[in-house]
């Protein structure tokens, strides 16, 4: 597998989309300076499809459907966004230490790890 370009963000924001005159709605999963992911409410674009998305306040930004599976479909960029765009629509979780991910209750005691629905048997009586 390839390397990655950019680095990918999560985005969860509906957006419109428009290929040729055809103006619908998508749903923006991930996003990089060089493309995106996006979800379609039936079947995607095919392969090869040239599309205008817009992302931001009319600002629309020129692609092409590179893949295409059920109502997803992956769009490189034909010019790479600003890195800035990216990050303003961007999700990153901030890097936190392991300890730091340990589940807590709402006094910040460590909880007890869970029995992976293992089911105890009752006792007898």
């Amino acid at each position: 597998m390839d390397a990655r370009s950019w680095d990918r963000h999560i985005v969860e924001k509906k957006i419109e989309c428009r290929d040729g005159e055809t103006v619908g709605s998508a749903f923006l999963y991930d996003l990089s300076a060089g493309g995106c992911m996006l979800e379609f409410p039936k079947d995607g674009p095919s392969r090869g499809t040239r599309l205008e998305l817009d992302l931001c306040r009319d600002q629309l930004v020129p692609g092409e459907v590179v893949w295409q599976v059920g109502g997803c479909a992956g769009v490189r960029f034909l010019a790479p966004i600003h890195e800035a765009v990216v990050r303003h629509l961007g999700f990153q979780p901030p890097p936190l230490s392991f300890d730091e991910q340990t589940p807590r209750d709402r006094f910040g005691r460590t909880l007890p790890p869970l029995d992976a629905g293992e089911r105890r048997s009752a006792p007898r009586v």
